[in-house]
Formats: C-alpha cells, sequence, structure tokens
C-alpha cells in the first residue's frame, strides 16, 4: 500500500490521486465486463459472485459454477500476491511502477488479446486478480483506508459521515464526507467513460470507420436468473448496440487513463 511522507504534501496529493485513479478504472473495468458478451458480470463485486457461485452448484450449471470459482480464486489470490509482494523494492519509485504494472496490464490487454483467445474463466480469474491486488496496493487516501474495488463500503462510509457532518458539523468530518463522496464519484465516473467511448465506438461503424476496430463487445446479452421455478432468461441491453462494434475508442481510453498514473509517481526514497 502506498504511504505518503506526511510531511511531503506533494507526495501526500500523489498518493491520493494514484488511489483515486485506481477506483476510476475499476468503475470503467466493471462497465466493460458488464457489456462483454463473454463475461457479463462485475469483476469486483465479490458478494454478488459469492451469491451466483451457490445458485449455480444448486442449479448445476457447472460451467457458470467455474467461471465464479475463477474470478473468486483470482480476486483472492490478488489481494494475497499484493500482500507479499508490496515491498519487494527499497526504491518507492520502482516499488510503485511495480504494483501499477500489476495492477493495469491485465486490464489493457484484455481487450486487446485476452476476450478472443481465452475461455472466459480464465479471463475472470486474470482480471479478479488484477482487483485484488489493486486492493492490496492502492486503498490509502490521506488519513483513511477505503475499498478501491467496489463502491459499497464507500457508499457506506458517505452515508456514515454525512450522519457525523449534520450531527457534529466538524471539519474533519466534512473532509472525511468529501473523501467518500470523490471515491463514489470516480468510480461512477469510470463507468461513464467506458459507457461514452462505446457509443462512440458504435458510431464508428454506423460511418464505416468500424472496420479498423480490434474486436467486437456483445451488445447485448442473455444473462439467466435464478428463480423459484428454475432459471429463466433475463435480456439486458448494454451500452452498444446489436451490431458489432469496434473496441477502438475504449481501448484508446483504456489505455491513457493506465498510463497517466505513472507520471504521478511519488518521489522515491531509496
Amino acid at each position: 500500500m502506498l504511504i505518503a511522507d506526511k510531511n511531503d504534501k506533494t507526495a501526500t496529493f500523489k498518493v491520493a490521486f494514484l488511489t483515486v485513479m485506481s477506483i476510476f478504472i475499476m468503475g470503467y473495468l466493471n462497465g466493460l465486463a458488464l457489456n462483454t458478451h463473454n463475461l457479463g458480470a462485475m469483476i469486483s463485486a465479490q458478494s454478488g459472485n459469492i451469491v451466483w457461485l451457490g445458485l449455480n452448484a444448486a442449479g448445476g450449471y457447472w460451467g457458470a459454477f467455474i467461471e465464479n470459482l475463477g474470478l473468486f480464486f483470482g480476486f483472492m489470490g490478488g489481494a494475497v500476491f499484493a500482500l507479499y509482494t508490496q515491498k519487494i523494492f527499497k526504491n518507492k519509485s520502482l516499488q510503485f511502477f511495480y504494483n501499477w504494472t500489476i495492477f493495469v496490464a491485465p486490464i489493457i490487454i484484455y481487450p486487446l488479446l485476452l476476450q478472443h483467445t481465452v475461455p472466459p474463466y480464465i479471463s475472470f480469474f486474470i482480471l479478479g486478480f488484477a482487483s485484488g491486488a489493486a486492493l492490496g496496493f492502492f486503498r490509502n487516501v490521506y488519513h483513511l483506508e477505503i475499498n478501491n474495488a467496489m463502491a459499497t463500503g464507500s457508499v457506506r462510509f458517505l452515508g456514515l459521515h454525512t450522519a457525523h457532518v449534520l450531527k457534529e458539523k466538524s471539519k474533519k468530518e466534512y473532509s472525511n464526507f468529501l473523501i467518500f463522496f470523490v471515491c463514489v464519484f470516480a468510480f461512477a465516473a469510470g463507468a461513464f467513460l467506458y459507457g461514452i467511448l462505446a457509443r462512440i465506438d458504435h458510431s464508428l461503424v454506423e460511418t464505416g470507420l468500424g472496420k479498423i476496430g480490434l474486436g467486437s463487445d456483445g451488445a447485448r446479452y442473455n444473462r439467466l436468473s435464478f428463480g423459484l421455478y428454475g432459471y429463466q432468461g433475463e435480456f439486458r441491453m448494454a451500452v452498444a448496440s446489436r451490431e458489432v462494434a469496434t473496441n477502438i475508442s475504449r481501448i484508446i481510453g483504456l489505455i491513457v487513463i493506465c498510463v497517466v498514473p505513472y507520471f504521478f509517481c511519488p518521489k522515491a526514497k531509496v
């Protein structure tokens, strides 16, 4: 986990920025996964994944069950990996570059290569690993620790600090409220960016420029929902259209937001 030197205001800001960017990218990743035909599920929300793990086992849907297991072990493995490797370099700059690369490399590679070359359960494992690693590497915003892999914890603390602000009216609680507000906003903003870029990709298809695309996302997919009378088809509309869409705008956007944080590395202390 990155921890800023309290006497270095610039380092403190950079650590906060990097943490918020990890949240932003996680929002983007979940937007991508929900709208990709061979995934169609949240990557970082393990509560839902564990529920589907049990439901798929009960229904005998072993293919989906293996995908749930892949995501579970990937996420857990990423968190364990982060714990054992977050201090392998004495130089803090080298450690950051290593941490950030472990986090973003699988996310960039997925739409470029993995989406069309590996089974979904392997994709779930790899992207889950990146999410778990992010949770282990980047979770410190100023004096608070946050869960940057999902919005549930941030929304909970946003509510708690809202109550404290109304009750105590202290500057510290107001500051905490703002931090968690930024965390929730960043997660939503990442998904928002994915949606905007997906629409741009669809526009490229309509203008004929989609032929230079690097791949395709499923515009709609059929997701199974568990009901009292067995599984029923749940039809969900994705951001893009039914036509095959280019990935080029989404890939460029993803690479940009993953690369920019490299320039915000705190100064090294060898």
